[in-house]
């Protein structure tokens, strides 16, 4: 035989069970991944992609990205989540606004629309609630809070998108739910194939990421948020202009807006860590004449952050920590005659 040929055999021999072997892997760990998580979890990272795989779509806007894929629903982090016909996770609207009736439109990213959180317990639901059990205003029938939270939106997205689609809802008010990665770029909603359809890639890269962060090779919680507002980093400068851009779009039309800052909560009010960031905020709502809440001064000052939290290993806001954010954003209204 011919030695080169020999020598292409030989390769091959060794080539083919490596190759095979690294299928085979592959294989287990895409079987392993949709056994174990293919049913609900709470699994962060992998909720997040059924999240994101079944319950938004992309819109040519680049301003928006994504928003909600209409009439869809599924059950993540423990809670079933579904989506309404205009795209919000809310109860059926009439697009019309009722007669007698005051209309909120809540803005926000998965802090507002609730992540991990069932739907009567997201605090703009149960401001709804407070409101019609004892009306601020004799003026008004009924009160309507439209949580138009969506996971991953950023502030520029969430000025877009009322700009795009809730407007037309003729609101009486506007919050826009403030949460510390707000200053992130917008994301592009083209993933790679894997990223779109396997259990295995979400599960592994999800994990080498964490395993990263723990042994100090990625930028932790911390770390990260306080680089998402150096001078240098491109989505900073769109959040503070999406404000600009929101006050403006509301004082146009007469529309009071209100920001509400949303804690990350690995800290409590009595030693809040991001309140330099905060502070932040402040300033642009007074450069802009919008009135800031610091949601934080809804906590106790001290004791384990996480009994607030979604899960052990998420920092999303639960139920509980809806209900206490829920009680100040009234308090807030009433005190300051948001509703007359």
């Amino acid at each position: 035989m011919n030695p080169n040929r020999q020598r292409r055999l030989r390769l091959l021999a060794k080539i083919i069970p490596a190759i095979l072997s690294v299928l085979f892997c592959l294989a287990a760990i895409e079987i392993f991944a949709r056994v174990v998580y293919g049913r609900p979890t709470m699994h962060f990272g992998l909720e997040m992609w059924k999240y994101a795989k079944d319950l938004k779509t992309p819109v040519p806007d680049p301003g928006m990205a994504f928003y909600h894929r209409p009439n869809s629903a599924e059950s993540l982090m423990g809670v079933d989540v579904k989506i309404n016909s205009l795209g919000m996770r809310n109860q059926e609207i009439s697009t019309n606004k009722p007669p007698g009736t005051f209309r909120i439109v809540a803005l926000g990213d998965s802090t507002t629309e609730g992540w991990g959180v069932h739907f009567e317990e997201t605090y703009p639901k149960l401001l709804e609630k407070a409101l019609n059990a004892n009306p601020p205003s004799p003026r008004w029938k009924n009160y309507e809070v439209l949580n138009t939270g969506c996971g991953n939106y950023n502030t520029a997205q969430e000025v877009a998108s009322l700009k795009d689609r809730w407007l037309a809802l003729k609101p009486d008010l506007v919050t826009i739910g403030w949460y510390i990665n707000d200053a992130e770029p917008t994301p592009k909603p083209r993933e790679p194939w894997l990223a779109v359809h396997s259990y295995g890639y979400v599960w592994f890269t999800a994990n080498f990421g964490a395993l990263l962060r723990n042994i100090g090779a990625n930028k932790n919680y911390s770390q990260y948020y306080e680089s998402l507002y150096d001078a240098n980093q491109p989505g900073w400068p769109k959040c503070q202009a999406a404000f600009a851009d929101l006050a403006q779009t509301c004082r146009e039309r007469n529309i009071p807006v209100k920001v509400l800052l949303i804690p990350e909560l690995h800290s409590l009010s009595g030693n809040y860590e991001f309140k330099h960031i905060d502070d932040l905020i402040r300033q642009i709502g007074a450069t802009n004449g919008m009135e800031v809440v610091d949601l934080i001064d809804a906590f106790p000052p001290d004791g384990d952050p996480k009994r607030f939290w979604a899960s052990p290993e998420d920092a999303h806001p639960n139920d509980r920590a809806n209900e206490l954010m829920a009680a100040k954003i009234e308090a807030t209204l009433r005190a300051g005659q948001w509703i007359k």
